[in-house]
């Protein structure tokens, strides 16, 4: 064979090879929500899930086995002309609805290190892991390291400072995820 058949065939093998190597398994969630004023009072709601867990309402969200998922929560014109007036302040995580970390009662260390959460409060920390937080959106890195549910709420606050809306469902993890 030819050096310049082989460079061609050796490269038409290359990119045959690259195609066929397996990515690690990364994909994104996005989450739509919306500051309800039709409700009395106003509620934090979800319009728009591309994840949905399988026999559930929108508002939970299912990470499948063997993805690492980065989670967007969108609050479209957050205090924006014609927005909402709110913007998303915060977001924390719970081992069972309703019941939020404490120092006597921390968060799973897994579950912490899956979302890169304060084990004693349950907030994000925005600091590292790729999450950030602005006024219209949340972006959250879920590692899924381990198969689990957890609950999570999300807090907006009003853009006057005067008062707050919250939503509080479920994130069904499978596990298997890379760190």
């Amino acid at each position: 064979m030819s050096k310049d058949r082989w460079i061609k065939n050796g490269a038409i093998l290359a990119v045959v090879t690259i195609l066929w190597i397996p990515a690690v398994a990364t994909a994104a969630t996005h989450v739509e929500l919306k500051a309800s004023p039709e409700s009395n009072p106003t509620a934090l709601e979800v319009i728009d899930n591309d994840s949905q867990c399988t026999g559930s309402d929108k508002t939970c969200i299912d990470v499948p086995k063997g993805s690492s998922h980065n989670m967007f929560f969108d609050l479209d014109k957050a205090c924006k002309q014609g927005g909402p007036n709110y913007k998303l302040s915060a977001f924390r995580l719970a081992e069972a609805h309703k019941v939020w970390p404490t120092p006597a009662k921390p968060l799973r260390q897994d579950i912490a290190d899956d979302f890169n959460a304060d084990p004693t409060t349950g907030y994000i920390k925005w600091d590292t892991n790729d999450s950030t937080l602005s006024d219209a959106r949340i972006k959250l890195k879920n590692k899924n390291i381990k198969a689990y549910s957890v609950y999570y709420e999300i807090t907006a606050t009003a853009c006057n400072g005067a008062g707050e809306i919250k939503l509080d469902p479920v994130i069904r993890n499978g596990g298997g995820g890379n760190p």
